[in-house]
């Protein structure tokens, strides 16, 4: 493996001109003057990406400590019988935000104003006990959208693929509700009433909604009958609403008011958030008929998932419904670049996003889809081959860190919604500032990320040669990971937090041995494990913060490294340099109080899986206060970190200290 190395040639100089770096001095392997660099973001218009631009370096926030404080959450997703137990361990670590999903199926089948289980209760008194926020998922997966009544059919006659027709006993017929029962599916992802009985006739015979993907021969099936229809067009064909879509709204809205009336009677009031759907990558067939009929059963215009969003939104701001203080964010925003500020609902608080990213292996990992690579220089770097945008250099070195994604390797950088100042997508305004008329913009908020280090595994073809991970070293693994995704994605402008989650396999955050003995009743002889220990750590180290402190800004004037360690190699061109430590180190300011900062700092390498070393910086900061003093921490390792002020004028401070891959806290605080 080619460890990764980086140099970064744009520096923001007197006139705005880009440049070389300046060349090496002293016992140092490279300076870097005027880190902070707008063009490392606004030389990468849409469908352009870059190995070597940094987007999250082309602007420095000093933000307020009590912003980070109250953004550290966790998908809480726990039995019932562990809820109270886990909210415990969470609070005392610092935790104050949970996503908890109260699916649409959770609803009563036969009264939809009451939960079918006091599940929901019992998570959400668990997190108010411990004073945790929840977020409350609202999401209906086609597994089982909505409220169900599952049952089983007896097909009596063998049936091709194909079919458009069953013969179902008389027992069986007699269970169906036209538009509503069918088929589960049979194969592929779990989806209920996959195949819908539009008819029954007393001889036993049922016709279906699209032809039988599969033959079917004589014996028992699983099937469902749906409480309300899948989402069709909101507008027919005629230009009139479609009242099947107006009756399936109808019931959505219900869930709504029983989810959230029950959340504001446990939370005493209107302490907690909720998110408008998951992901749309997988099991949102519900929100088009077309996924269940074939032909359509109706046609017409306009978009389910727009009209949804906008309806829930408009229902809960409508004070009459008693619920129009809590937070909203848009779900469907999760996976794609493309929902910008400038086009959501007023009223929306928040927009989702899931920045997951696997392992990747560059060159092997680069991906010609018609984006323009871009240079060091910040100029196009391509050939085209049979119409493909290729790059003239790829560098060799695997990505697997959380921060991809404020990285530019791909044009879908989380930046382009962070960024403070606005910029297009496709012809639509994003950015920090981008807002619906009329209404606020709403905020970015990660409702699910999280490094999954199952790339890692060399019993995978392509993964030989990759270290194996005990679960010991995948919660290591993941301590620093969050820590990495804690502070750089709430100091680039990210409103809340929420790692994938308490349990699940390669992405647990809590040591499987604590749940265990809290199943068992006895959680007292286990700890949380790394990850909790390195977030109650870092929270910690911001004691004393202030909610709103009149915030007083500190900028990076200069980077300076002890030699030439990098995260890839260049081939020695201006254009395509090594991409070395100091042009990927992080440096994000937190204002405490008035006078007292503490700054996370770290090399934001590119590869979670090749730890790095301490190695030396010297860095120079604007805007301290005078006669400063330093100290450092390393939440990670609860160890101090040696640091020393080298000069200091006015308000421009000359630090040095060792720098790893995992968040250093330096304090700096008016002497």
């Amino acid at each position: 493996m080619v460890v990764a190395v980086a140099a970064l040639v744009l520096t923001q100089r007197g006139g705005g001109q880009s440049g070389s770096l300046p060349a090496s001095t002293g016992k140092y392997g490279g300076v870097l003057a005027d880190p902070i660099d707008p063009r490392q973001f606004t030389a990468l218009p849409w469908e352009s990406r870059s190995h070597w631009l940094q987007p999250w370096r082309a602007y420095l926030d000093t933000v307020p400590a009590s912003r980070l404080l109250g953004a550290i959450g966790i998908n809480f997703n726990v039995d019932p019988s562990q809820a109270d137990g886990t909210a415990r361990l969470l609070a005392a670590n610092g935790f104050k935000r949970a996503r908890v999903e109260v699916s649409w199926d959770h609803l009563d089948f036969d009264d939809p104003t009451k939960l079918a289980d006091n599940r929901a209760s019992v998570l959400l008194g668990a997190l108010k006990r411990h004073g945790i926020r929840p977020l409350i998922l609202l999401n209906a997966n086609q597994g089982a959208p909505g409220p169900i009544r599952p049952l089983d059919v007896n097909v009596t006659q063998a049936a091709p693929q194909g079919a458009r027709e069953l013969v179902l006993d008389k027992a069986s017929v007699a269970q169906v509700v036209p538009g509503h029962t069918g088929l589960n599916a049979t194969s592929g992802p779990p989806k209920a009433a996959a195949v819908i009985f539009t008819a029954a006739s007393p001889d036993g015979k049922v016709q279906l909604s699209k032809p039988l993907p599969q033959a079917l021969a004589p014996g028992t099936y699983h099937a469902s009958t749906l409480k309300y229809e899948p989402f069709g067009p909101p507008t027919l064909s005629d230009g009139k609403p479609n009242p099947k879509f107006g009756q399936t709204m109808a019931g959505w809205l219900q869930y709504v008011s029983t989810v959230t009336h029950l959340a504001k009677t446990i939370m005493g009031g209107e302490n907690f958030d909720v998110e408008v759907w998951n992901e749309l990558s997988f099991g949102s067939g519900f929100l088009n008929q077309a996924n269940y009929y074939d032909p359509p059963r109706e046609t017409g215009s306009g978009d389910a998932t727009q009209e949804l969003l906008a309806r829930t939104v408009a229902w809960i701001r409508d004070p009459a419904n008693g619920v129009s203080q809590i937070g909203i964010s848009d779900g469907f925003a999760s996976q794609t670049p493309f929902p910008a500020g400038s086009t959501e609902p007023p009223g929306l608080t928040a927009m989702s996003k899931h920045p997951y990213k696997g392992l990747q292996r560059f060159p092997k990992a680069a991906l010609y889809n018609g984006t323009k690579p871009v240079d060091a220089l910040g100029k196009p770097s391509f050939h085209t081959v049979g119409g493909e945008k290729r790059d003239d250099f790829v560098p060799i070195y695997d990505a697997l860190f959380p921060e991809y994604f404020l990285s530019a390797i791909q044009t879908e950088t989380m930046v382009r919604d962070l960024a403070p100042w606005t910029n297009k997508i496709t012809g639509v305004v994003h950015g920090r500032g981008a807002h619906p008329p009329g209404s606020a913009p709403p905020q970015v908020w990660l409702t699910e990320a999280g490094i999954d280090p199952s790339g890692a595994d060399p019993s995978i073809p392509g993964n030989s040669g990759l270290p194996h991970l005990s679960d010991a070293d995948v919660l290591r693994l993941h301590a620093k990971s969050v820590l990495r995704m804690l502070v750089a994605f709430v100091n680039k402008g990210v409103g809340a937090v929420y790692p994938y989650g308490v349990e699940g396999g390669n992405l647990a955050l809590v040591d499987p041995n604590f749940m265990s003995a809290l199943a068992k009743g006895y959680p007292g002889d286990h700890a949380g494990g790394p990850v909790m220990d390195a977030v109650g750590r870092l929270v910690a180290a911001f004691d004393g913060s202030v909610p709103n402190p009149r915030v007083q800004p500190l900028s990076l004037l200069r980077i300076a490294q002890e030699g030439n360690h990098a995260q890839f190699k260049g081939d020695g061109t201006p254009a395509h340099p090594t991409l070395f430590d100091r042009d990927v180190l992080a440096f994000f300011p937190f204002e405490v109080r008035p006078g007292r900062y503490v700054v996370p700092v770290y090399v934001m390498t590119r590869d979670l899986l090749e730890p790095l070393g301490q190695e030396n910086f010297e860095l120079t900061i604007g805007g301290v206060p005078q006669h400063a003093k330093v100290s450092a921490t390393d939440p990670l390792t609860g160890t101090g970190v040696p640091v020393r002020v080298v000069s200091q004028s006015g308000s421009r401070l000359e630090v040095r200290m060792p720098v790893t891959d995992s968040p250093r806290l330096l304090a700096i605080q008016q002497g």
